[in-house]
Protein backbone atom coordinates (compact mmCIF):
# COMPACT_ATOMS: atom_id res chain seq x y z
CA UNK A 1 0.00 0.00 0.00
CA UNK A 2 0.90 3.40 -1.10
CA UNK A 3 1.22 5.95 1.90
CA UNK A 4 1.85 9.02 -0.21
CA UNK A 5 -2.15 9.14 -0.48
CA UNK A 6 -3.60 11.57 1.40
CA UNK A 7 -7.89 10.75 0.88
CA UNK A 8 -9.65 12.66 3.72
CA UNK A 9 -12.01 10.32 5.35
CA UNK A 10 -15.82 10.93 4.53
CA UNK A 11 -17.29 12.89 7.37
CA UNK A 12 -20.86 11.50 7.53
CA UNK A 13 -21.85 13.78 10.77
CA UNK A 14 -21.13 16.32 8.00
CA UNK A 15 -23.65 14.87 6.14
CA UNK A 16 -26.99 16.21 6.39
CA UNK A 17 -28.89 13.19 5.07
CA UNK A 18 -26.52 10.86 7.64
CA UNK A 19 -29.15 9.33 10.26
CA UNK A 20 -27.10 7.59 12.82
CA UNK A 21 -28.51 4.06 14.59
CA UNK A 22 -29.27 5.76 17.69
CA UNK A 23 -31.57 8.69 15.33
CA UNK A 24 -35.58 6.78 15.75
CA UNK A 25 -38.46 8.35 14.58
CA UNK A 26 -40.21 8.31 17.96
CA UNK A 27 -37.58 10.39 19.29
CA UNK A 28 -38.51 14.03 21.05
CA UNK A 29 -36.49 16.74 20.14
CA UNK A 30 -37.14 18.68 23.46
CA UNK A 31 -37.79 18.25 27.40
CA UNK A 32 -41.12 19.53 27.35
CA UNK A 33 -43.57 18.99 24.88
CA UNK A 34 -45.04 21.88 22.85
CA UNK A 35 -49.39 23.00 23.88
CA UNK A 36 -49.52 26.44 22.53
CA UNK A 37 -47.47 28.29 25.99
CA UNK A 38 -43.89 29.55 25.24
CA UNK A 39 -43.44 28.93 21.51
CA UNK A 40 -40.59 30.83 21.26
CA UNK A 41 -38.56 28.85 24.10
CA UNK A 42 -39.89 25.52 22.32
CA UNK A 43 -38.75 27.29 19.13
CA UNK A 44 -35.05 27.64 19.92
CA UNK A 45 -35.04 24.40 21.59
CA UNK A 46 -36.24 22.54 18.59
CA UNK A 47 -33.34 25.07 16.20
CA UNK A 48 -30.41 24.11 17.94
CA UNK A 49 -31.66 20.30 18.11
CA UNK A 50 -31.94 20.04 14.53
CA UNK A 51 -28.85 21.68 13.91
CA UNK A 52 -26.90 19.84 16.24
CA UNK A 53 -28.00 16.95 14.42
CA UNK A 54 -27.16 18.51 11.27
CA UNK A 55 -30.95 18.95 10.30
CA UNK A 56 -31.65 22.23 10.38
CA UNK A 57 -31.56 22.37 6.11
CA UNK A 58 -35.06 20.38 6.49
CA UNK A 59 -36.95 23.15 7.95
CA UNK A 60 -34.97 26.56 7.27
CA UNK A 61 -35.41 25.70 2.98
CA UNK A 62 -30.96 25.84 2.89
CA UNK A 63 -31.40 21.57 1.76
CA UNK A 64 -33.32 21.11 -1.27
CA UNK A 65 -35.45 17.72 -2.33
CA UNK A 66 -33.41 16.30 -5.05
CA UNK A 67 -35.32 14.98 -8.41
CA UNK A 68 -36.72 11.29 -8.04
CA UNK A 69 -34.03 10.42 -10.05
CA UNK A 70 -30.92 10.98 -8.10
CA UNK A 71 -29.52 8.62 -5.99
CA UNK A 72 -29.80 10.70 -2.61
CA UNK A 73 -33.22 11.33 -3.05
CA UNK A 74 -34.64 8.26 -0.91
CA UNK A 75 -32.13 9.21 1.84
CA UNK A 76 -33.43 12.64 1.60
CA UNK A 77 -37.19 11.39 1.93
CA UNK A 78 -36.12 9.23 4.90
CA UNK A 79 -34.21 12.04 6.38
CA UNK A 80 -36.95 14.52 5.94
CA UNK A 81 -39.98 11.82 7.55
CA UNK A 82 -37.41 11.20 10.32
CA UNK A 83 -37.26 15.28 11.11
CA UNK A 84 -40.97 15.14 10.39
CA UNK A 85 -41.80 12.98 13.62
CA UNK A 86 -38.77 14.54 15.66
CA UNK A 87 -41.15 17.52 15.42
CA UNK A 88 -44.72 15.50 15.78
CA UNK A 89 -43.28 13.86 18.73
CA UNK A 90 -42.25 17.03 20.18
CA UNK A 91 -45.85 18.47 20.30
CA UNK A 92 -48.43 18.09 22.89
CA UNK A 93 -51.04 14.99 21.44
CA UNK A 94 -53.89 17.43 20.69
CA UNK A 95 -51.88 19.82 18.82
CA UNK A 96 -50.58 17.13 16.71
CA UNK A 97 -53.70 15.71 15.85
CA UNK A 98 -54.46 18.86 13.49
CA UNK A 99 -50.89 18.42 12.13
CA UNK A 100 -50.63 14.58 11.33
CA UNK A 101 -51.25 15.41 7.19
CA UNK A 102 -48.28 17.30 6.98
CA UNK A 103 -46.02 15.49 4.99
CA UNK A 104 -42.67 17.25 5.17
CA UNK A 105 -40.61 18.99 7.45
CA UNK A 106 -40.87 21.94 5.87
CA UNK A 107 -44.27 22.49 5.56
CA UNK A 108 -45.07 21.78 9.69
CA UNK A 109 -42.34 24.24 9.99
CA UNK A 110 -44.22 26.53 8.13
CA UNK A 111 -47.45 25.65 9.51
CA UNK A 112 -45.97 25.87 13.12
CA UNK A 113 -44.41 29.41 12.46
CA UNK A 114 -48.26 30.23 10.45
CA UNK A 115 -49.65 29.28 13.55
CA UNK A 116 -47.96 30.34 16.28
CA UNK A 117 -45.09 32.52 15.51
CA UNK A 118 -46.85 35.25 14.41
CA UNK A 119 -45.96 38.57 15.99
CA UNK A 120 -48.35 39.07 19.07
CA UNK A 121 -48.91 43.00 19.66
CA UNK A 122 -50.67 41.79 22.90
CA UNK A 123 -47.41 40.03 23.78
CA UNK A 124 -45.07 42.88 22.67
CA UNK A 125 -47.52 45.32 24.79
CA UNK A 126 -47.48 43.16 27.99
CA UNK A 127 -43.43 42.75 27.44
CA UNK A 128 -42.99 46.45 27.54
CA UNK A 129 -45.20 46.86 30.85
CA UNK A 130 -43.12 43.85 32.60
CA UNK A 131 -39.73 46.33 31.00
CA UNK A 132 -40.94 49.44 32.34
CA UNK A 133 -42.09 48.18 35.56
CA UNK A 134 -38.95 46.40 36.39
CA UNK A 135 -36.57 47.44 39.16
CA UNK A 136 -33.77 45.65 40.59
CA UNK A 137 -35.52 45.97 44.38
CA UNK A 138 -34.22 43.05 46.29
CA UNK A 139 -32.40 41.09 43.16
CA UNK A 140 -29.17 40.69 43.14
CA UNK A 141 -26.83 43.16 40.31
CA UNK A 142 -26.60 39.58 37.85
CA UNK A 143 -30.56 38.57 38.44
CA UNK A 144 -31.38 41.89 37.86
CA UNK A 145 -29.45 41.97 34.51
CA UNK A 146 -30.60 38.63 33.95
CA UNK A 147 -34.30 39.71 33.97
CA UNK A 148 -33.97 42.59 31.97
CA UNK A 149 -31.81 40.69 28.99
CA UNK A 150 -34.12 38.18 29.01
CA UNK A 151 -37.39 40.23 28.74
CA UNK A 152 -35.20 42.19 25.92
CA UNK A 153 -34.18 39.21 23.64
CA UNK A 154 -37.88 38.05 23.81
CA UNK A 155 -38.76 41.32 22.70
CA UNK A 156 -36.26 41.27 20.02
CA UNK A 157 -37.32 37.75 19.19
CA UNK A 158 -41.15 38.92 19.41
CA UNK A 159 -40.39 41.90 17.43
CA UNK A 160 -37.44 41.85 15.57
CA UNK A 161 -35.21 45.32 14.65
CA UNK A 162 -35.55 44.36 10.35
CA UNK A 163 -31.94 44.61 9.10
CA UNK A 164 -30.58 44.53 5.87
CA UNK A 165 -30.74 40.92 3.85
CA UNK A 166 -28.46 41.77 0.52
CA UNK A 167 -25.27 43.65 2.30
CA UNK A 168 -25.66 47.05 0.35
CA UNK A 169 -27.28 49.53 2.38
CA UNK A 170 -26.28 52.13 0.66
CA UNK A 171 -28.17 50.53 -3.00
CA UNK A 172 -30.41 48.11 -1.05
CA UNK A 173 -32.04 45.73 -2.57
CA UNK A 174 -34.29 44.12 -0.35
CA UNK A 175 -36.69 46.36 0.71
CA UNK A 176 -35.03 47.13 4.05
CA UNK A 177 -34.87 51.36 3.14
CA UNK A 178 -38.87 50.86 1.86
Amino acid sequence: MPTDQTSDPYDYYDDPLYLSSSDQPFSQLTASLFDRSEFLSWKQDILMALAAKNKDGFINRTLTKPPSTDKKYHQFIRCDLMVLKWILNSIDKPLRENLKYIRTAQELWAELMERYGQSNAIEIYQLSQDLNSTSQSNLSLIEYYSKVKNLWETMDSLDPVPSCTCGRMASCTCTLMK
